[in-house]
């Protein structure tokens, strides 16, 4: 049952910022600083300003199994280490990873990564390290103390848990008490195939009898009949028509999933995220979806899934089929059986759900009109697997037997299984298919690498992906998500927990396995303008759309209404190449068309489209509302206005991006939205205070401008703990867009349990001023000559690696591979983001390249200069700089970018966060590995033969032997002539007096030694920070502003 886990919420019994902390926020919102403030959280998720924290098978070669066993042993000794509680580093981990997508890139999707099996938090932090073991006593004495205090405190107010479950709640509410009781166009073409002269013949004999207008539809009629007559039968041997754009697909990764579990997984920009960054449930843009034709590319398939992509290989995967009697390895499934390449039309049955969630707000999620597609799908047909595994239909004697499936992914409510009767599974006529391929190309991880169930002409939920196991049963499955998911139930069951719910969830009349009847109008577009002269001038207007049908039955008719439902024009179909299968089979959708006269379209009020399908059953008028917001299939409906233009302006129902659809949501809705935000505790939360609590140990989200503790629901939380960590601490606007996407009444009940206060004005005025800088920039997003790109991660090779002292490498990478790709793309001053894939999230760090220093140097390579933080006794070492000490020359990483608000211009000319600012004199401050920016901005000043601009810099370090490019640096000091005068200070020098008379200063970076060695706060000078957060906050920042120079005026941070 989904509410009868521990479901109980605790808040913290925070304070709220104090008023002083409300009064010191800054405004967020003025000058240039919305997202590049030193020291707190940017739009790239770093801290600007501050360094990051240390850094046996008949298919199968001989070859290749050598291979695998070698790979499966290293993974198995690592494992076997540290559960004998073996302290294992970063440089031990990638060692022991192995690359099968390198050793096998057949048998792989485009763009499969390659991902280091482990999560840099276990290593980090949950292995016994003595520096670990210090920190969690240190945390128990203070829990402790924390305990005690409580005890203390009086009892009441704060611990809000309730014990009701939904459907006490709902009757208690007063929620559930009566839930018991002559347009068609002059048609240019005709459809007859005919020269023009005979068009015109034939044209005027039937002039004698028909009108125009039934001339048209005579034509459009006799079109029809003849390519129905002509239809081919797919034998299951052709090639899909976009094979090649998914052999070309773009295998970049999206900036949303780089913080999640599927960073490794390439997804296409084109696709609306409905639930938020993860897990992905996406669907395309209505248009895109259309544009692409009869047969849908994979990056543009809707995407459905429960938790994270399970990471699978080729190589290892294996298919257990009815409880160990037969065992397939990916090779033995596709060199085993005779391969069947079909086109399948596939639609989520919670497509067009967000018109449900409209009218009363559902379980699910909404889904938009383009939660359906039309893919090749290529594999082993079922019954040839099942007999092969001994299975006959003649064995059963007659009695009805289920065959079951299972997903090895990891959703929060158990394995995903469902099952259907074993005699259908055996009927050759219904093609049941266990694919591999998806448009002749290996399935993509979001669509079941590598393999998957597909049930032709059943909904998307019965069709299982990374399938692991096959058995049959004589009942039907009893798993959470075959009986609590893909449901419709009467309208009055509104809860899932209750006696009445118990009943209809496991009533086998309510589930949903044959997709049912539907079609959408895709043109005229939602908000779409069209002006009344220019359409007139054309004679007719071409309305278009999609429509299909479940169980493989033909969409026999399409109609559509322009006078509100009173009377229905006939529609043409099309449909795709060899659309039947098996004598009387339609696995595919349709799309249709109908030329509407010109004068008739701009008078109409709305357009309505319906279907018919071979039972002459049609659609019904309205959406049947259900708790599941399943299978809403009422006609689409299209009203039209006019704008303050006087243009004919369109408005769909409901629209994934907006909320101009010109249905709104219900007074119950209102009503609901109203109560959920009272009872806020008045109490207000600074940025500075939210940003803190981001980790599974105390975890806040701001919704809707409120302030939740939701620390204690992440163990309970039906979609996963990573669905909410995604967004802890973050004060974004589409955190809110995404749980009311997602979430019914009784989850906000819930979470107002978790409520502990409010943002303050300030950090509300921000989070808005994010969104609206968001959207411009996504906008202003497009296709780019260059290899950086801002929301997307693309690879890059490492082909050389250099030892330059004990602890520091120099690393080459090379993008030559991407002819489409002419330069790097990255200013002077500015950051690569750089990612390494693993388990959990992707693993980032900034980094500022030491080569290339200007575009003229871009030679398809670029060189970045990385101090190993090398692992000892009491510590794992630096994560990022051990990985890339130890990745195999070859191997890839990710990259992002250009980040960081500063670039260097040139001749004293920087850019700001778009703001050109004039210096002829800048200051820098910089610690460690925070060097490389200034190095790049040292490096391109010294190019300038007539530059004016002067540099100071103030180097930290530890000792001597810490100090990044050294030598490089001596030489650019002594280059420049007095242009450039570089100071450097150690905290730990070895011999104090030798090092001073060097040159160097001792200790920390203080306010003597910034007024001695930097240029004063003038006019044209500028201080530029980079190092680490106690020294930029806590030194560096305070002796400046004492000094004259203003953050966001003269004193910004890399």
């Amino acid at each position: 049952m989904p509410w009868d886990k521990l479901n109980t919420t605790v808040v913290s019994n925070h304070p709220g910022s104090s008023s002083q902390d409300i009064a010191d926020e800054p405004d967020w919102t003025k000058g240039h600083n919305l997202q590049h403030r030193i020291g707190y959280r940017n739009a790239h998720g770093r801290n600007p300003g501050f360094t990051h924290d240390g850094d046996h098978d008949p298919f199968e070669k001989e070859e290749d199994r050598l291979f695998r066993e070698d790979a499966m042993r290293k993974y198995k000794d690592l494992q076997k280490r540290a559960g004998k509680g073996e302290l294992v580093n970063f440089q031990d981990v990638m060692r022991d990873q192995t690359d099968f997508h390198k050793h096998r890139p057949d048998c792989y999707p485009p763009g499969f990564r390659f991902v280091v099996a482990a999560r840099e938090d276990w290593v980090k932090n949950e292995e016994d390290w003595p520096a670990n073991i210090k920190r969690r006593q240190k945390e128990e004495q203070k829990k402790k103390e924390e305990e005690e205090q409580k005890k203390q405190q009086p009892q009441g107010g704060e611990n809000k848990q309730q014990d009701d479950d939904e459907d006490r709640w709902r009757r208690s509410s007063g929620k559930g008490a009566q839930k018991h009781h002559g347009a068609y166009g002059k048609s240019k073409d005709g459809g007859s195939g005919q020269n023009a002269a005979q068009q015109k013949t034939e044209y005027q004999k039937l002039r004698e009898r028909y009108s125009p207008e039934e001339i048209t539809l005579l034509r459009h009629l006799q079109h029809e009949k003849d390519q129905t007559i002509a239809f081919k039968q797919n034998d299951g041997k052709q090639d899909s028509p976009v094979k090649y754009e998914a052999e070309h697909k773009d295998t970049s990764i999206d900036i949303q999933d780089a913080m999640t579990p599927d960073n490794w997984i390439p997804r296409s920009g084109d696709l609306v995220r409905n639930t938020g960054p993860h897990p992905l449930n996406a669907e395309p843009r209505l248009e895109a979806l259309f544009r692409a034709g009869l047969i849908t590319p994979n990056d543009l398939h809707y995407v459905r899934n429960h938790a994270a992509v399970p990471r699978l290989f080729w190589d290892t995967h294996v298919l257990d089929v009815c409880d160990g009697a037969l065992k397939l390895s990916m090779d033995d499934l596709q060199g085993g059986f005779e391969p069947v390449n079909i086109a399948v039309a596939l639609a989520c049955d919670g497509n067009r759900r967000g018109e449900m969630n409209l009218i009363k707000k559902s379980k699910g999620f909404s889904w938009g009109p383009a939660a359906a597609s039309c893919a090749y799908w290529k594999g082993a047909l079922l019954w040839q697997v099942l007999e092969a595994a001994g299975v006959q239909r003649e064995n059963w004697n007659g009695q009805r037997k289920f065959v079951n499936f299972q997903g090895a992914d990891e959703p929060s409510e158990g394995k995903y299984e469902t099952c259907i009767p074993l005699d259908y599974a055996l009927d050759r006529g219904n093609d049941v298919l266990l694919a591999y391929e998806m448009n002749n190309t290996k399935l993509p991880a979001d669509h079941g690498f590598p393999v998957r169930l597909m049930i032709p002409g059943w909904v998307g939920g019965r069709c299982i992906k990374w399938l692991a196991k096959i058995w049959i049963t004589d009942h039907e499955n009893d798993s959470y998500y075959h009986i609590w998911d893909n449901r419709v139930l009467p309208p009055f069951i509104t809860e899932k927990d209750g006696e009445f719910a118990r009943t209809m969830f496991h009533h086998p009349s309510t589930a949903c396995n044959e997709q049912n009847l539907n079609s959408i109008i895709v043109h005229p577009g939602q908000a779409e303008k069209l002006d009344i002269v220019d359409v007139l001038k054309k004679d007719t207007y071409r309305v278009e759309g999609y429509a299909y049908d479940g169980a493989g039955h033909e969409v026999q008719r399409v109609e559509l209404s322009i006078d509100g439902g009173k009377t229905w024009l006939y529609c043409i179909r099309k449909f795709p190449d060899r659309p039947i299968r098996n004598g009387n089979k339609f696995w595919t959708w349709i799309h249709f068309y109908i030329d509407i006269d010109a004068a008739h379209f701009v008078r109409a009020e709305s357009l309505f489209v319906r279907c018919v399908n071979v039972f002459k059953n049609t659609q019904p008028e309205e959406p049947i509302w259900n708790t599941m917001g399943m299978m809403n299939n009422g006609w689409y409906k299209i009203f039209t206005d006019t704008d303050k233009d006087g243009k004919l302006l369109f408005r769909h129902p409901y629209h994934q991006e907006d909320s101009e659809g010109w249905m709104k949501p219900s007074t119950e809705n209102q009503l609901a939205a109203a109560k959920q935000d009272t009872g806020v505790p008045d109490k207000q939360f600074t940025r500075q205070e939210i940003e803190k609590h981001n980790s599974k140990e105390d975890c806040w989200l701001v919704i809707n401008g409120n302030v939740y503790d939701t620390t204690s629901v992440l163990p309970w939380h039906p979609g996963g703990s990573a669905t909410i960590l995604t967004n802890a601490g973050k004060l974004s606007m589409d955190v809110t867009s995404q749980f009311e996407s997602i979430h019914d009444d009784y989850a906000h009940k819930k979470l107002s349990e978790c409520v502990i206060g409010r943002v303050t004005e300030k950090a509300q005025r921000f989070m808005k001023e994010q969104a609206k800088a968001e959207a411009e920039q996504t906008a202003k997003a497009g296709p780019s000559d260059t290899l950086l790109q801002s929301r997307k991660w693309v690879p890059v090779e490492l082909v050389d690696r250099k030892k330059i002292s004990e602890d520091t490498s120099s690393y080459t990478f090379s993008y030559e591979g991407d002819p489409s790709k002419k330069k790097l793309g990255l200013g002077t001053c500015q950051h690569i983001q750089f990612g390494i894939h693993m388990r959990d999230k992707m693993l980032t760090r900034p980094y500022t390249p030491t080569r290339p220093i200007t575009e003229k140097d871009d030679d398809g390579t670029f060189e970045l200069t990385v101090k190993t933080y090398y692992p000892d006794e009491n510590q794992p070492g630096g994560a990022f700089s051990n990985f890339l000490l130890e990745l195999p020359i070859g191997e890839s990483v990710d990259v992002c970018g250009p980040t960081g608000e500063i670039e260097y211009l040139g001749n004293g000319k920087f850019d700001i966060e778009g703001q050109e600012r004039q210096f002829s004199k800048v200051s820098l401050v910089l610690g460690g590995s925070g060097l490389t920016p200034g190095y790049a901005l040292i490096k391109r000043i010294l190019k300038e033969e007539d530059g004016k601009t002067q540099v100071r810099v103030i180097d930290a370090n530890k000792t001597k032997d810490d100090i990044l490019l050294h030598q490089e640096l001596d030489e650019a000091e002594e280059q420049s002539q007095g242009k450039i005068k570089i100071t450097h200070v150690l905290s730990h020098a070895k011999d104090v007096e030798d090092w001073k008379q060097k040159g160097g200063l001792s200790g920390h970076v203080n306010a003597d030694m910034i007024k001695e060695k930097l240029f004063p706060p003038e006019e044209d000078s500028v201080v530029f920070l980079c190092g680490p957060p106690g020294m930029i906050q806590k030194a560096v920042l305070p002796a400046l502003k004492d000094w004259g120079y203003t953050e966001d005026e003269n004193c910004f941070g890399f």
